[in-house]
């Protein structure tokens, strides 16, 4: 099996680093490369590459912003290579797949290397999914989430309250919103409509569900430190281990 990766990078002495590094990889090729937040969009948007190695910083934008512009075009995994402060570091480590701290070595990018490859294995890749969109909220001003989103379905369109919302689960190509005594199907991908939710509000425990957190009712501990999730209505919901990193540390500590 062979991964394409984009390297979106505007200092060439980086570029060329990453590149090198790349290339002594049997299983990894470059694709593509970008300098530009607009250019890194149109370039993964095209290649649909399995991993892009992100800088933070491209000229005066942000890499953040070639995030955003990804949203509902593809889902790579993204490795972020910064020369951001310690304190943003740690945000990265939970929130990201991986970083590599500026000036990194040929040791450092190949433990990085490890991490993709076991990420690339799982079938399942929708908690980094999950990370992404809690990283994109966290961004310094990012206008607040909506209070009510706008649907379609057929020639009809309505606005859902948020605050509504008890939680969301995959059907197909279709999401099911679940609010007090109503159900609507939408045609939407839970990523996208996940990604318009407060994730302060609202977590991803399974690949097929999305739950307000003031829904749940209990968790109970299970089997290899998977939870599962008692909601107000008496639905119960599987929380695996990879999910439950993601809970918010209040909660985490007291499991």
């Amino acid at each position: 099996m062979s991964y394409s990766v984009v390297i979106v990078e505007d200092e060439p002495p980086a570029r060329a680093k990453l590149e090198r590094f790349v290339a002594e990889l049997e299983d990894f090729r470059v694709a593509g490369y970008a300098d530009t937040v607009d250019a890194a969009v149109a370039e993964i948007g095209y290649l649909n590459p399995h991993v892009v190695y992100l800088d933070v910083q491209l000229g005066v934008r942000s890499g953040f912003e070639v995030m955003e512009g990804l949203r509902g075009i593809a889902t790579p995994l993204i490795v972020f290579t910064t020369a951001y402060s310690e304190y943003a570091v740690k945000a990265f480590e939970i929130q990201a797949l991986d970083y590599l701290l500026k000036p990194y070595d040929r040791e450092r990018f190949l433990q990085s290397v490890a991490r993709v490859r076991a990420a690339l294995a799982e079938p399942d890749r929708s908690d980094f999914e999950e990370r992404v969109r809690r990283l994109l909220a966290g961004i310094p001003g990012r206008p607040p989430p909506a209070k009510q989103i706008l649907v379609r379905t057929g020639e009809r369109a309505f606005f859902l309250d948020v605050a509504d919302i008890q939680r969301v689960s995959a059907a197909g190509n279709y999401v099911e919103v679940h609010m007090e005594g109503k159900t609507h199907l939408i045609r939407e991908s839970l990523a996208d409509f996940a990604a318009q939710l407060d994730p302060s509000e609202f977590l991803r425990v399974h690949r097929s569900h999305v739950v307000r957190l003031g829904f749940i009712a209990e968790l109970r501990s299970m089997f290899h430190g998977d939870y599962e999730l008692v909601l107000r209505d008496g639905e119960r919901l599987a929380l695996s281990r990879r999910y439950k990193q993601l809970l918010p540390e209040t909660i985490r500590e007291r499991l």
